[in-house]
């Protein structure tokens, strides 16, 4: 297989991908919801369509991204990354708190995560940095100065509005930025044991965060209940109600019961609704997308897009891992949204913004730009989005010239 065929493969792998979890993301966010929702009288289905308005207002930031011009994308990284580091600010000072996390912030009739908004700008700020250094990354200072400071600031803002869990999923992402840079591996092993260091001084420094990882290795289910641990031990008893087909769609009891349904343990609602056929839906579709991805970065002929291709996937498929990490009780809890399913507006249009970028970069490559402008013109010609193709004027005129008798 060509090149420019395997990248045009993995680019409709994306966007399948990336569709099918959307839309299966609000349908489980309306099952997930719905108790909550009649209990407060009001329309069980606003959470939905709240979900699906984020999901359009996510789709057309990402078609912006789409067409960005490429002498943007390095003032479009600055500007994203000073705007969301002013925001998480403005979280630390005013914002507000929920389940011992200040990581939202109100504006106007609007509540966003901006920690949420973080992971996008510092995925695109450091393709693009470590993009202009890529022959200079073996000195230290080069790799630091701006990179290493940019990322540690990142991740030291939302930690310090104890939301350890994004703090995690932005260490991933920066990490698989610096490998795709071709940062030594030398230096990599030193900021990995750096990182593991941090990592353990914030599990040490709350009483909060020790438990859950002890938790997290108790096998004991039982203790588990009468404890902090019900959460985690109500979402592996889900999984295993499901059975092989599931309870059906709606049907799960757990949601009567289980804090953050919608959003941490949306896993665990689509196990015992959908049962082991759909859970392993959601795993192949995940696994679709990174192998994608990974296609993706490993054709890519520009560097930039490489190092920021690679970043968004180890943010997405590094989430989705600890998410579902946590519901099977391989991981503590530490309140990750899984990408693209759970209920977060602030999660599912930065996610769809990062797919944005993806595919911008993606049609910013001739070769696929070339295998893909005909069949996007087909699909919106046959929506009736684009004129159809003017009939040719010799065939138009052949066909309406009336006929005359020849006389012998």
């Amino acid at each position: 297989m060509s090149q420019s065929r395997s990248l045009v493969t993995a680019y409709y792998m994306v966007l399948f991908s990336v569709a099918v979890l959307v839309g299966l993301g609000i349908v489980m966010t309306i099952s997930a919801t719905t108790i909550e929702a009649l209990s407060a009288e009001i329309n069980p289905y606003l959470q939905g369509l709240s979900q699906g308005g984020f999901a359009l207002l996510g789709l057309v930031i990402g078609l912006a991204f789409v067409h960005l011009p490429n002498r943007w994308w390095i003032w479009v990284a600055w500007l994203s990354l000073l705007v969301t580091f002013v925001l998480q600010v403005l979280v630390l000072l005013q914002g507000q708190s929920r389940g011992g996390n200040t990581a939202w912030l109100h504006i106007g009739v609007w509540t966003i995560q901006p920690a949420e908004f973080i992971k996008f700008a510092l995925a695109l700020w450091l393709g693009s940095v470590l993009a202009l250094k890529s022959g200079a990354l073996k000195s230290w200072g080069e790799l630091i100065f701006p990179a290493l400071i940019g990322a540690c600031l990142a991740v030291g803002l939302v930690v310090l509005g104890d939301d350890a869990g994004t703090a995690a999923v932005i260490g991933l992402l920066a990490l698989g930025a610096l490998v795709m840079a071709g940062v030594p591996w030398s230096k990599l092993v030193t900021v990995l044991v750096i990182m593991a260091g941090l990592a353990a001084a914030v599990v040490l420094s709350s009483e909060q965060r020790r438990a859950r990882f002890e938790m997290a290795f108790n096998s004991d289910l039982e203790v588990d209940r009468l404890g902090p641990g019900w959460q985690t031990s109500l979402a592996t008893y889900s999984l295993a109600e499901g059975g092989l087909l599931g309870r059906g769609l709606g049907a799960s009891r757990s949601k009567w019961y289980l804090s953050q349904a919608e959003s941490d343990f949306i896993f665990a609602i689509i196990g015992e609704e959908l049962g082991l056929v759909g859970a392993l839906v959601v795993l192949v579709l995940f696994g679709v997308l990174g192998i994608g991805l990974l296609q993706i970065v490993r054709l890519h002929p520009d560097r930039f897009a490489q190092i920021t291709i690679g970043a968004i996937a180890c943010w997405l498929m590094g989430q989705a891992l600890i998410n579902i990490g946590m519901v099977i009780r391989v991981l503590p809890v530490i309140g990750v949204p899984l990408p693209f399913v759970s209920a977060g507006g602030s999660a599912l249009v930065s996610c769809l913004a990062a797919i944005g970028v993806v595919v911008g970069l993606m049609r910013a490559n001739p070769q696929v730009a070339r295998a893909v402008a005909p069949r996007s013109r087909r699909v919106l010609r046959a929506a009736g989005v684009v004129p159809a193709k003017a009939p040719n004027k010799s065939s138009a005129v052949t066909q309406t010239r009336p006929r005359t008798k020849v006389h012998t």
